[in-house]
C-alpha cells in the first residue's frame, strides 16, 4: 500500500522538481518506508511514489520501478501475483524481485491494457511507456484505491490524494459547490467523479485512462454479470464456501504482520472463521468498545476471540474527549466530509492497530453484496417476488421479515429508492425542514451520479447500485483513514470472483428465512459459533451524536454561526439557529444533517482558509 503522484505535460512546460517532490511528501503517511521522484522526457513527465512496504521489503522493490521501457507507480496489492508470475515465467519473462509490482508491469507488457482483467486485487497505478511517452492509468473494479486528477490543455497531474495536487497548483484550491451541495442534501460524496475541489476529478472504479499522442481516453473495463445462473442451493453454498476461503487466504499474503478488525457481527467473524480453516497461528483482532452501552460489540467479539484463540485488542471509545480535534484530522485525510459520526471509532481502532500490525482484514462490502441491509433491500426483494407472481413466497417473506425488522422502515427505504428527485426535495423542505438551510452557492445543484445497472433481477440491480454508490463512499473513507496511520486495509468481500458469483445467484439465496446474507450464513454455518450466525442485528458503531450535540450547543453555534461561517454565505442563519437549538432527541432529529454541515465548515477552514 502506497501513494502515487504524477505530472504529464502536453506542451513544453517542465515540472518544477523541487515543488513536485515537496508536494509528494504531503502524502508521506501513505508511504513512510521510502519516497522517491523520477523525471523523464526532459522533465516534461514526473512520477513520484511513497512506499509502505508489504510484499518484498527489499530496496529492489521500491518505486518508481523500471522494467524495459516501462516505468510504474502503483498503489495497492495484486493478490494473485504469484499465480500470474508463474504464467508470465512460462511465457519467458524473467523476474528480479519478489514484488507484485514487477508482476504488474510485466503483465502489462504481455497482455496490454487487458491485463487488468487478470488482476485479483485493489489498485491505482500509472505506467509510462518511455518509447512513445504514453501513459496507462487504471483504478480497480470497485474503487478500493483512489485516483484523483486534474487536466487542462497543458498538463495532466494525478495523485492518490488531492493535497499534493493543490500543493503543486495552489490555484486549484477552490470549492466545488455542486459536490458539497450533493453531500449536504443526499450524502453523496466519494462515489461521483467530482471531488470537493473545482476541476479536480476522480477516476471512477473499473475505469482505465490512457494518454497517447496528446489525447486522453477513459473507458470502463468491467461490468457486473447480468444473468442469474440456475443451480441448486447446495451447489451454490459449496461454491461460495470454497471461494470465500480462498479470498481470505489470498489476502493473508504478506511479509508484515496481519490482523483483523473484529466487530460482534457476521462479516468480520466470517473472515476469522475462514482464516482458521487454513491458519492456526497467532492473530490480533481490534474491536471498538463502548462501555456502558447496551450493545457493546466487544462483549461478543471477546467470545469470538476465545473460541478462535485470537489476541483481542479492545479500543475504548470516548466521544467527549477531543472529538472536534480528531474530526478535523479525519476531514484533512478524507479531503471531504463524511456521512456518519461512526467514522470516529474507526479512527481510534486504526490508531491502536498500527502499534501491532501493518495489514488488517476487514468485512467491508458484505452488506451491499449479499443484501445485509435488510431495511434497504427487503422491499425490492418482496416486489421482485410479486412481479414474478410468486405470491406465496412474497407473503412468507413478509411474515418472516415482520418478526425481526420494522416494516415501516422497509417501506420508507423502498419509497426513498423509487421517489423522483422533486419528491425528495419536497420532503426535505416541508417535512424535515432541512432544504432551506442551504443558500447561496449551495442553493442549486445537479445530480452527477447514474450507476450502471443491468440484471435480469431488479433486486440485484439494486445491489449493483449500492455497490457503485454507498459502498464506494465507504471505501473512500476506509482507505483515507487506514492510510492516515500507514495501515493497509484488505477486504475479502471485495474479491471480484465473489462479487461475480453473488450477482449470478437467485435472490432467494441472498434473502431467506427473514435474514439477509443467507448464503454466507449457511456456507459457514459449521465454522461460525451460533451466537454469531443466528444474530440478525445490524448494529454498526454506536454514535451518541444527539447527546453530544445537546451538551455542546454553544460549540455548535460557535462553529456554524460564527463570523467565518456567516461570511461564506452558504447557510441560512435563522433556519440553522433553529435546528441547532432544537431538541436533538426528537423523532425528526437534525443531528446527522448538522454533522454534515460541521464537516463542510471544517473542510473550508482546513483547505480553503488554509488553517
Amino acid at each position: 500500500m502506497c501513494g502515487i503522484f504524477g505530472y504529464y505535460s502536453f506542451t513544453e512546460n517542465k515540472v518544477n522538481r523541487s515543488a513536485f517532490h515537496d508536494s509528494l511528501l504531503k502524502i508521506i503517511h501513505r508511504g513512510p518506508d521510502h519516497q522517491n521522484s523520477q523525471y523523464y522526457m526532459n522533465d516534461k513527465i514526473a512520477l513520484g511514489h511513497v512506499r509502505l512496504s508489504i510484499i518484498d521489503l527489499s530496496e529492489s522493490a521500491n518505486q518508481p520501478m523500471q522494467v524495459g521501457d516501462y516505468h510504474i507507480v502503483f498503489n495497492g496489492e495484486i493478490y494473485n501475483y504469484i499465480e500470474l508470475k508463474h504464467e508470465l515465467q512460462d511465457a519467458g519473462y524473467v523476474f528480479h524481485t519478489s514484488s507484485d509490482t514487477e508482476v504488474l508491469i510485466n503483465a502489462y507488457d504481455c497482455w496490454g491494457e487487458n491485463c487488468v482483467n487478470k488482476f485479483n486485487g485493489m489498485w491505482a497505478f500509472a505506467i509510462l511507456n518511455e518509447k512513445n511517452n504514453s501513459l496507462f492509468c487504471s483504478r480497480d473494479r470497485f474503487g478500493v484505491k483512489p485516483f484523483n486528477y486534474y487536466c487542462d490543455n497543458n498538463t495532466f497531474i494525478f495523485c492518490s490524494e488531492i493535497k499534493p495536487i493543490i500543493s503543486y497548483y495552489p490555484t486549484l484550491r477552490k470549492p466545488n459547490f455542486n459536490s458539497i451541495g450533493l453531500f449536504c442534501r443526499e450524502g453523496i460524496c466519494g462515489e461521483i467523479p467530482e471531488t470537493w475541489f473545482e476541476n479536480i476529478l476522480r477516476l471512477l472504479p473499473a475505469h482505465n485512462l490512457v494518454i497517447k499522442d496528446g489525447k486522453i481516453n477513459t473507458y470502463k473495463y468491467y461490468v457486473y454479470p447480468e444473468k442469474t445462473v440456475a443451480k441448486s442451493f447446495d451447489q451454490a453454498q459449496k461454491e461460495f464456501y470454497d471461494l470465500f476461503i480462498d479470498t481470505v487466504k489470498l489476502r493473508m499474503r504478506s511479509d508484515v504482520p496481519v490482523g483483523t478488525t473484529l466487530s460482534g457481527g457476521l462479516d468480520s467473524s466470517s473472515i476469522i472463521a475462514a482464516l482458521r480453516v487454513f491458519y492456526d497461528g497467532p492473530h490480533d483482532t481490534f474491536t471498538a468498545s463502548f462501555p456502558g452501552y447496551v450493545h457493546d460489540e466487544y462483549v461478543t467479539a471477546n467470545k469470538t476471540n476465545d473460541i478462535f484463540k485470537l489476541t483481542g485488542n479492545p479500543i475504548e471509545i470516548d466521544y467527549d474527549n477531543d472529538y472536534l480535534e480528531i474530526l478535523k484530522r479525519i476531514i484533512y485525510h478524507l479531503e471531504s466530509g463524511h456521512l456518519s459520526p461512526s467514522i470516529f471509532p474507526l479512527w481510534k481502532v486504526y490508531e491502536k492497530a498500527k502499534n501491532r500490525v501493518t495489514v488488517v482484514l476487514e468485512g467491508q462490502g458484505a452488506d451491499e453484496l449479499l443484501a445485509g441491509y435488510i431495511d434497504a433491500f427487503a422491499g425490492q426483494f418482496i416486489m421482485e417476488k410479486l412481479k414474478k407472481f410468486e405470491f406465496l413466497k412474497a407473503i412468507k417473506s413478509y411474515k418472516l421479515l415482520k418478526k425481526n425488522y420494522s416494516i415501516s422502515d422497509i417501506l420508507i427505504q423502498l419509497m426513498r429508492a423509487t421517489l423522483p428527485s422533486f419528491a425528495k426535495t419536497f420532503s426535505r423542505r416541508y417535512f424535515l425542514k432541512f432544504e432551506d438551510v442551504l443558500i447561496g452557492n449551495l442553493r442549486n445543484f445537479k445530480y452527477t451520479i447514474v450507476p450502471a445497472v443491468k440484471s435480469d433481477s431488479k433486486f440485484k440491480e439494486k445491489l449493483q447500485a449500492a455497490h457503485q454508490t454507498t459502498l464506494v463512499n465507504l471505501l473512500h473513507y476506509g482507505d483515507a483513514i487506514s492510510m492516515a496511520f500507514s495501515i493497509e486495509s484488505r477486504l475479502p468481500f471485495m474479491d471480484y470472483r465473489l462479487v461475480d458469483l453473488a450477482m449470478t445467484l437467485p435472490e432467494d439465496f441472498l434473502i431467506a428465512e427473514g435474514k439477509g446474507k443467507y448464503i454466507l450464513r449457511e456456507a459457514l454455518k459449521k465454522n461460525l459459533p451460533d451466537f454469531i450466525n443466528s444474530d440478525i442485528r445490524k448494529l454498526g458503531f454506536p454514535s451518541p451524536l444527539n447527546d453530544f450535540f445537546n451538551k455542546n450547543k454553544i460549540l455548535l453555534n460557535e462553529i456554524l454561526l460564527g463570523d467565518r461561517t456567516k461570511a461564506r454565505g452558504i447557510f441560512n442563519e435563522k433556519r440553522l439557529s433553529k435546528l441547532i437549538n432544537s431538541d436533538m432527541n426528537s423523532h425528526l432529529t437534525s443531528s446527522r444533517f448538522l454533522f454534515r454541515l460541521i464537516c463542510v465548515e471544517l473542510w473550508f477552514r482546513i483547505f480553503i482558509d488554509d488553517d
